[in-house]
Formats: C-alpha cells, sequence, structure tokens
C-alpha cells in the first residue's frame, strides 16, 4: 500500500512538472563534466528531482538490506551460541557426574566450533590429570596459551603440571614468566615460594618470601607472613647444621641467634639455638638455652631436649634435679608429670614413676598413653597380669598409645614436636593438647591404687 502512494507522489509530482513545463518554455545550458548540453529547465528540474528520489531510494534499499544482513547474522550467531551453551550445559553436567569421557568429547566439540574458550582448555587439562595424563594436560594448557599468551591462571596451571611431574625448573620458569606479567600477584608468588621450599633452596624462598612480606596487607596476613619468614631462616640454619663443618655451624649460629632476636617468641629458634651449640660442644650453653626457654614458654619440647642432654652425660641426677624444680614452679602442668613418670621409668625409678602416674590419673581423664606407661611399669615390676590389664586397657581407649603433639591450627597429630606442620603450613604451632579434667570423685589412696587387693 505505502509503495503504491509513493508511486501515486511520483507520478503526480511529475505530472506537475510537466504542466508547468508546457506553460513556461524555457532552454538553458547544463554543464557536466566538460560538456555543455542544451535542455529545458522544466526537464533539467524533473530529472534532478527524480535522480534524487531514486537516490534516496537506493540508500533505504541499502539500508533495509544492511538491516536485514545484521538480524541474520544476529540470529545465526544467536543459534551458534545457544548451540554451543547446551554442547557446555551437557558437557559440564557429565563432568560434574564424574563421566569424564564425554565430558571430553563435549568439550571438544564446543572448541571446534569457538577455539576461543580458555575456560574448557583448563577443564580439558584438569580431566587428563585425573585420568592420570599429564603430558595431555600440558598439550591443553599449551593451546590455551596460544590463544591468550598473558593469561595468569594458565601459567599457574602449568606450574602445577610440571610440579607433579616432578620437572621443577619448568615449574619455576612458568611462574617466573608470570611474575613478569604481574608482580604483585600473591598466588603466584606462593607457588614459587612452596617451590623452592620443597626443593630446599632457602635462598631463593627467602627472597620470594621478603616481596611477600612488602605485599602483606593486614595483621594477620603480615604475622603469618613474618613467622614463615623466621620459619624459612630457620630451615637454612638447620641445613647449615646438618652439613656441618665449622664455619657452617658458625653461619647456623649467626643465623638462629638473628631469629631470636627478630622474634623473641618464636619457640623453633631458640630450639635450634641450643642445637647449634650442643653441636659446637658447648653444651652448658645448650642446657642454658632450653631451661630458659622451658621458663618462658612452658613447652615441653625444652625438657625434652634437656633430658636428651643430660642422659647422654651420664647426668640424671642433675636432670632429676631440674624435672622437681619445675614441678615445684608449675605443680598443675600434668604434662611435665607424664614425661617425669617417662624419665623415671626410664632410670629404673618405678615407684616414683607410678606414684606420678597414679597422681596424673586423680587429674584428667582417662587416656591411652596413661595406660601404656603404667603397663610398661608394671612389665619392668614383673608383674605380668597386671601389665597386661593395662596394654588391655589401652587398646580399649581410642587414641595413641603415646603422647602427641598437636598442630593448634589443623588439629593434625605427630609423634614427634615438629617446627612446622606440613598439613596447613604453619610455623610453631605444635604442642601437646590440653586433657580433659577428671571427674571428681573420692580418690582411693596411693597404696590402695597400688595395692587393691588390700
Amino acid at each position: 500500500m505505502l509503495v503504491k502512494l509513493l508511486l501515486s507522489f511520483l507520478f503526480i509530482v511529475i505530472g506537475f512538472f510537466l504542466w508547468l513545463a508546457y506553460l513556461n518554455p524555457m532552454d538553458v545550458e547544463f554543464h557536466f563534466f566538460g560538456k555543455t548540453y542544451e535542455t529545458d529547465l522544466s526537464i533539467l528540474m524533473i530529472s534532478s528531482f527524480v535522480s534524487g528520489a531514486l537516490l534516496v531510494f537506493i540508500g533505504t534499499l541499502a539500508r533495509d538490506a544492511k538491516r536485514a544482513f545484521d538480524d541474520y547474522l544476529k540470529s545465526h550467531q544467536k543459534r551458534k551460541e545457544e548451540s554451543l551453551k547446551e554442547e557446555l550445559n551437557k558437557g559440564m553436567d557429565v563432568f560434574l557426574r564424574g563421566d569424564l569421557a564425554k565430558a571430553k568429547t563435549h568439550f571438544a566439540e564446543v572448541l571446534k566450533r569457538d577455539p576461543t574458550q580458555i575456560d574448557l582448555y583448563l577443564r580439558l587439562s584438569e580431566i587428563a590429570l585425573r585420568e592420570g595424563k599429564d603430558q595431555d594436560a600440558l598439550h591443553w594448557l599449551g593451546r590455551a596459551e596460544l590463544i591468550d599468551m598473558r593469561n595468569i591462571d594458565i601459567l599457574l596451571h602449568q606450574a602445577e603440571v610440571y610440579q607433579r611431574m616432578k620437572r621443577f625448573d619448568e615449574a619455576i620458569r612458568s611462574l617466573n614468566r608470570a611474575v613478569g606479567l604481574d608482580e604483585t600477584n600473591i598466588q603466584v608468588l606462593k607457588s614459587l615460594r612452596h617451590i623452592y621450599f620443597t626443593s630446599r633452596r632457602w635462598e631463593e624462598a627467602i627472597r620470594i618470601q621478603r616481596t611477600l612480606l612488602k605485599l602483606a596487607k593486614g595483621k594477620q596476613a603480615e604475622e603469618e607472613e613474618t613467622l614463615f619468614y623466621l620459619g624459612l631462616k630457620y630451615e637454612r640454619a638447620r641445613d647449615l647444621l646438618n652439613r656441618g663443618g665449622e664455619q657452617n655451624l658458625e653461619d647456623a649460629l649467626k643465623e638462629a641467634k638473628e631469629i631470636v632476636r627478630e622474634r623473641k617468641t618464636f619457640q623453633p629458634g631458640f630450639v635450634l639455638l641450643g642445637d647449634i651449640y650442643l653441636q659446637k660442644g658447648r653444651w652448658s650453653s645448650a642446657g642454658n638455652v632450653w631451661g630458659k626457654s622451658f621458663t618462658r614458654f612452658k613447652s615441653i619440647v625444652f625438657m625434652l631436649r634437656l633430658e636428651e642432654l643430660y642422659l647422654s652425660r651420664e647426668d640424671p641426677s642433675t636432670l632429676l634435679r631440674i624435672y622437681q624444680r619445675a614441678l615445684k614452679m608449675d605443680p598443675e602442668n600434668w604434662v611435665l608429670n607424664f614425661f617425669y613418670a617417662k624419665l623415671c621409668l626410664r632410670l629404673e625409678m618405678l615407684d616414683e614413676a607410678l606414684e606420678e602416674i597414679n597422681e596424673i590419673s586423680f587429674r584428667v581423664k582417662d587416656f591411652p598413653a596413661l595406660h601404656r606407661i603404667l603397663a610398661e611399669i608394671y612389665l619392668h615390676k614383673k608383674d605380668f597380669s597386671r601389665a597386661a590389664q593395662e596394654f588391655e586397657r589401652t587398646f580399649e581407649l581410642s587414641g595413641t598409645s603415646y603422647l602427641s603433639f598437636f598442630c593448634t591450627t589443623c588439629e593434625r597429630e605427630s609423634k614427634e614436636w615438629m617446627a612446622y606442620c606440613p598439613h596447613c603450613h604453619q610455623w610453631s604451632t605444635y604442642t601437646i593438647k590440653e586433657a580433659e579434667k577428671a571427674v571428681s570423685l573420692p580418690s582411693p589412696s596411693f597404696s590402695e591404687r597400688v595395692h587393691p587387693s588390700l
């Protein structure tokens, strides 16, 4: 209808101009590209109008054609995106359900249509790792890197795969490239520190840790990074101690002194300082450090160090006096009572050991290690029946048959004291867990407990 109206309007206008040309005959010269033409004025006007209208029509037609083509492209792209989204959703669904083979097929199909989806390369790399195909994982990450060479996530994943393959130098290269892209990326720096730590490359680890210290924000983060910095210095000093040699021992001693000066509450530093003194033959200095440290921290690790020191020197009497003095100063410390009982057992002071264990049993709730040491005492006394009963009680109670150290952060258990927790990666967190208090009941005398039949 609109076209008919436009054509009708056009014919009316042309007819109007023809009528004007008939009433007003007049010739004019029309110059066009260097040539001159004689023509009627009205015809020139009509031609100009028609040409203008034609140009407008062609322009409108071209615009509408372009709009239609754009709409077609958008519609096609939308259908493509919907198809890709559907394929991707299918892949994610089977991936979450654990069907890795089907997930891989769907993801690969999506990448054929759209090879720019970085996340899918990472997913395919993850699938390859789950299948134990480390080289395939690197292949997918390499393809992702070709698309986006400045993507730090890709480099991090590469480093993880290289670490899994024990190719640490290549992992370090990937992480150093990531550092080159972003020198303040905490995750990259910690990954790099972890590799240096596990490969015992203390100088490089400390260098990275200094950077992390500068980037730490907030009191808690600063405290954690400071402890890790001290821990790395501790490991470097202990490594020097283990190598031996006069110069290494001097360097280790210097490092240990710096550690305890920087943080007077960092217990591993004081343990190490005593170890170095002992290695250098300065046993008196070692004993002095550990003795003062026990008084300050009340940590049993220092008493255990003193125990080994004086027993190795065949001086148990001094050690007994140290324990007795410590117990007098801190009579509520049942852990100290327990290890004193173990020492008495070790020295064949069986009655004293039994007295200490029975004293503990009045104060704290039953635990397996208590019955284990009682069994050992009765074995030494040749009372095999009671020893068997105590061993049985040890197995009836849940838990270990020794007094465990626990990490105060993640509660990981260890038979020995540890300066560093390999589970939660925290320093100076291992201690003896506080036992539950025993229920207050009328307690039999010591003689009744030793000789219940009397």
